[in-house]
């Protein structure tokens, strides 16, 4: 667990101390909802259907670029090495990596909600269920883009690739995140949405597990 906090903040604050990478996050997520907003049209109803969907379609991307650069860094200053060569098991690493992007993406999201509030005419009284909607789908989408970022790594054109992996496997967690956003943001009981809760624990349990388990070996392969 030392390890672990102390991978995930030293990624945490370089992340920060390189503004501009930092920037570029804030930018195409304001950018993204902005536009997404302005081709929807004026239409107040219009857009507090289509929110829940753009909303996690920005942070699908926002996850996507921050698991790019979670690993980059290391292959750029030749780091990654010393990482795994680190005795004992390698899983450390991956889940050092999955908190750093915890650690920005939940802030990051929390902003995007409250973006999306004003561009798209949400109401936010229920704002602890929709905190935890963002968290467990941001978790469950992160756990998969660590793994995939860190398998490509060391392959020319990762970021190209990395999209195409991870997508066709974080359908569901996408889906079920807007369904139950969708649902918060409509005014349903929380007796209705804790199905898709339910449903985005076990993928996160599933997708946590089992990545951790391969990323050893996929790293040492």
């Amino acid at each position: 667990m030392r390890r672990v906090w102390l991978l995930a903040l030293r990624d945490l604050r370089l992340e920060v101390r390189d503004r501009a990478g930092l920037l570029s996050l804030l930018a195409f997520l304001g950018v993204t909802l902005f536009v997404m907003a302005l081709a929807l049209g004026p239409e107040e109803a219009l857009l507090r259907r289509a929110a829940p969907g753009v909303l996690w379609v920005a942070l699908a991307f926002l996850s996507t670029l921050l698991s790019s650069r979670a690993f980059a860094l290391e292959v750029e200053e030749g780091t990654l090495e010393d990482l795994l060569l680190a005795p004992g098991g390698k899983e450390w690493v991956y889940f050092g990596k999955l908190l750093f992007q915890m650690l920005l993406l939940l802030p990051l999201a929390l902003l995007a909600l409250l973006l999306a509030a004003g561009l798209f005419y949400l109401p936010l009284e229920k704002g602890l269920p929709l905190f935890l909607t963002l968290a467990l789908g941001t978790l469950g989408y992160a756990s998969v883009a660590t793994f995939y970022a860190g398998l490509l790594a060391r392959l020319r054109g990762r970021e190209a690739l990395l999209p195409l992996l991870l997508f066709s496997l974080v359908v569901p967690v996408v889906l079920a995140s807007v369904r139950a956003t969708a649902g918060l943001l409509e005014g349903l009981p929380l007796e209705e949405v804790a199905s898709w809760w339910q449903l985005l624990l076990v993928f996160d349990a599933v997708y946590v597990t089992a990545s951790a388990l391969l990323f050893p070996l996929i790293m040492e392969g």
